[in-house]
């Protein structure tokens, strides 16, 4: 049985099978990577990027004991905001400077990986991008990872990407990949 892909064509040949692409981002230093491949793969579709940052839940859990953390609800929320606005943004001036447009959204809600399923649907991307540390599934359901309930929840095809490398070395192989396709032109 072999496995392929039907996609159209444009009267310029580019592949209009990603239009749009929901990246997840956050603050883990594999996220870097995945933005660089999610950026580069954009390129060569001519695709959007939609960045999105799914707002951390403020749980204060306290038993017995003292209570955990000592941030406000509102504190909390503040600095969760000004994290995800920095982080956002910087995304969008990567995808900037290599030419690809981007917009930016954050939310939260109950489950994250529906949050992110439901951000793909509300925007018509075609494709869900988020990165992994590589672990096994089992440490990603450990770990709290996103990736199996999205993986079952979403409706749109989520492609996991592991860190391939240095920003530096995804920035030099993203200037590539956007030289090759305008020497195509």
């Amino acid at each position: 049985m072999h496995a392929f892909t039907i996609h159209s064509q444009t009267s310029q040949g580019v592949s209009e099978m990603y239009r749009k692409i929901l990246v997840v981002v956050d603050d883990r230093v594999t996220t870097q990577s995945t933005i660089c491949q999610a950026i580069a793969m954009a390129q060569v579709h001519r695709a959007d990027i939609h960045f999105f940052y799914v707002m951390p839940h403020y749980e204060l859990t306290s038993f017995d004991m003292l209570p955990v953390a000592d941030l406000p609800p509102d504190e909390f929320q503040n600095k969760a905001n000004a994290q995800a606005h920095k982080l956002l943004t910087q995304a969008c001036e990567m995808a900037e400077q290599a030419g690809v447009q981007s917009y930016q959204a954050m939310s939260s809600g109950k489950d994250d990986a529906k949050c992110v399923a439901d951000a793909a649907e509300k925007r018509h991307c075609d494709l869900i991008v988020v990165g992994t540390e590589g672990s096994n599934a089992v440490m990603r359901i450990l770990n709290g990872s996103i990736i199996p309930g999205l993986i079952s929840v979403a409706t749109k095809p989520v492609l996991v990407c592991r860190d391939t490398g240095s920003r530096d070395e995804l920035k030099r192989k993203a200037n590539a990949t956007q030289y090759a396709r305008h020497r195509r032109r």
